[in-house]
């Protein structure tokens, strides 16, 4: 199964009214910029909103994808259908002991490799590794549109590389030097019972390539637990901060 190739443009102004810079979200040929929020005085609800925020951003652009029938760059790519299990990547085992950490650095060190891949042959071995990481059942089970599992999976991993590739110099390829980097943030589910899932945040301090030390930013991978192993959903950028040192 292939996905048709189509593209679209889509733009829109951030409102001035909000005081926050506004997040473009890119996919392939188009982006689409969703406007941000105010900061709550409660930082743990702050949190949880900025994470509910970007889930709907994401939602919104990947229905947008899948009704204008896909990206113009993923036009003929065959479809994955990834499940999730122990997979050995970059000397760590990647099993239910895993830690968040560990999962993270594997998941973006693969990104790394797909941002600066010489040819297409080393971009689709980096996207195996990527797919190998999400969580497949979980957010299969998230995906209310009208696509196929597969396709919505694949519009999804497909775009983690686009979201941090201006910052893909500077994550790192070896796990010693990416642990001390790594900040793993728990959760709160907002469901209880059987139906919830144990989540996190792992984050990383990201410098420009500019140079500037003014314009860092805050790497954040979203996990889950997906049958026991911990498992990337999605990656965005803290928009509250540019810096995990405290003040």
């Amino acid at each position: 199964m292939t996905i048709q190739d189509r593209s679209v443009t889509i733009r829109r102004q951030p409102d001035k009214s909000i005081t926050r810079p506004y997040t473009p979200w890119q996919f392939g040929e188009w982006s689409v910029d969703f406007g941000s929020f105010r900061e709550s005085s409660n930082e743990a609800s702050d949190r949880m909103r900025r994470r509910q925020v970007w889930w709907i951003a994401g939602a919104a652009a990947l229905g947008l994808w899948c009704a204008c029938g896909g990206d113009a760059r993923l036009a003929g790519k065959p479809l994955r259908s990834p499940t999730v299990k122990s997979v050995s990547l970059y000397g760590l085992t990647l099993d239910q002991k895993a830690s968040p950490e560990q999962v993270a650095f594997a998941a973006l060190r693969a990104i790394r490799e797909d941002a600066l891949a010489p040819d297409s042959a080393s971009r689709e071995a980096a996207l195996d590794k990527q797919f190998d990481l999400c969580a497949a059942d979980v957010l299969g089970a998230r995906n209310r549109s009208s696509v196929l599992r597969d396709q919505y999976l694949h519009g999804v991993v497909y775009h983690w590389t686009p979201t941090v590739a201006h910052y893909a110099q500077g994550l790192e390829t070896e796990w010693e030097k990416a642990a001390a980097r790594l900040v793993k943030s728990d959760i709160a589910s907002p469901k209880e019972g059987k139906d919830s899932v144990k989540e996190c945040e792992v984050l990383m301090q990201l410098a420009d390539p500019s140079g500037d030390p003014n314009a860092s930013v805050v790497l954040v991978v979203w996990m889950v637990q997906d049958g026991g192993y911990w498992r990337v959903t999605h990656l965005g950028f803290d928009a509250a901060r540019r810096t995990l040192q405290k003040s």
